[in-house]
């Protein structure tokens, strides 16, 4: 993963002026952060905490800032954090693992028909139980759900889980589509059909598509991406 930096908010209202400003965008400033010798958009870990609540995420090292700190980005809003923000400006304060848990138990007494009626209605909270569930059906209908968030199509993006049909949906989205950082979750997964990768490689920035030329993905990705790389 890299360098790990942390991210410490003294408390919400300072972690929800930051997401606001700064994550909302897709990055984030890790004042007081210093990493040594690493690259341009190197992979990194941050561990965000905000109060007692903390969430680890995945970023990339955008620049070190002298005296200052070390510029990160994300890949779209990390989910952890959007959740967070939620959390957080509704007052939540049960514990993050005391909520899923229920949620977990609420889901295993229901059967299919039912699952599939709240993932076209239910909360951010159960779309994401709902996207790892092994009945594959469910995740078209957890997309079908008006009020998914581009951060948890992103997220989505990136299961390696997700149905073949999801993955479908997801790349063919207009608006989903149109992201870069969608995009690029969509060519790194495995899963994604093939066709839909290669042809989602156009719309993937030239520093990933740097990156999956140096290997990490399937071989018809990597050949595509080294040829957008050396086109003679």
């Amino acid at each position: 993963m890299g360098a790990r930096l942390t991210a410490a908010f003294a408390s919400a209202d300072e972690f929800l002026a930051a997401f606001d400003s700064q994550i909302s965008q897709a990055g984030l400033l890790v004042r007081g952060a210093a990493v040594d010798a690493a690259q341009a958009l190197s992979p990194c870990e941050l561990t965000v905490s905000a109060g007692e609540a903390s969430v680890q995420v995945a970023a990339r090292v955008a620049a070190v800032v002298p005296g200052l700190g070390v510029a990160v980005v994300f890949d779209g809003v990390p989910a952890a954090l959007a959740e967070l923000a939620r959390r957080l400006r509704s007052g939540g304060a049960e514990a993050p693992a005391a909520a899923s848990g229920l949620i977990t138990e609420r889901l295993r007494a229901l059967n299919a028909s039912q699952k599939m009626a709240l993932a076209l209605s239910g909360s951010r909270e159960e779309r994401f139980h709902l996207v790892p569930d092994i009945n594959k059906t469910l995740h078209v209908f957890v997309l079908r759900n008006p009020r998914i968030g581009l951060d948890e199509v992103t997220w989505a993006a990136k299961q390696a889980t997700l149905s073949p049909d999801a993955l479908k949906l997801i790349a063919e989205h207009r608006e989903w589509s149109a992201h870069a950082a969608v995009c690029t979750a969509l060519v790194r997964n495995p899963k994604t059909p093939l066709p839909l990768a290669l042809r989602l490689l156009d719309r993937v920035p030239m520093t990933e598509v740097r990156a999956l030329a140096k290997g990490g993905a399937r071989e018809q990705i990597v050949h595509a991406a080294r040829k957008k790389v050396n086109p003679t």
